[in-house]
């Protein structure tokens, strides 16, 4: 799995790495973005991770500011200390909603609510990419045989 996280507190990010680590190992951590500037810049000129990880309050403004900028279609985990954006979140790709300090089972909760929506949904997606190749194959129209000392198409 592919995450970004936007936390702007060094220490709250460093922390999230680790728990998020502890649950799922073969986690890849792609960006940890500080600010709504260089979030919008990410995510305008990168491919979607499969999951973000968000805090609301930066220092250049709220999180939501980057949906107003660029398009983010993967799904999203809010982590905050405030509750008061908890209704604004949901009308976002928001899959959760995290407080402050983030408690290892809360965030094990998170996963595999994400896991159960999406993860069938990619499950679903991959089966039919490999019906689409397996009725895309292209067959032999012509074939070569030997007559004699010379090749013959047929």
């Amino acid at each position: 799995m592919k995450v970004v996280i936007v936390e702007d507190e060094h220490l709250a990010a460093e922390k999230l790495i680790q728990q998020l680590k502890a649950i799922e190992p073969e986690l890849s951590v792609l960006a940890v973005l500080e600010s709504v500037e260089e979030s919008v810049n990410w995510f305008s000129n990168k491919p979607a991770p499969d999951l973000v990880f968000m805090d609301i309050q930066l220092d250049d403004g709220l999180s939501f500011e980057i949906f107003d900028e660029c398009e983010i279609t993967a799904p999203v985990i809010f982590t905050t200390a405030f509750d008061e954006y908890a209704i604004k979140a949901f009308k976002v790709n928001s899959v959760d909603y995290l407080l402050k300090p983030i408690a290892l089972e809360a965030l094990r909760q998170s996963l595999e609510k994400y896991s159960l929506v999406y993860g069938q949904q990619q499950l679903f997606e991959e089966k039919v990419a490999k019906v689409i190749e397996q009725l895309s194959k292209s067959y032999k129209s012509r074939f070569f045989i030997k007559i004699g000392n010379r090749f013959q198409s047929i």
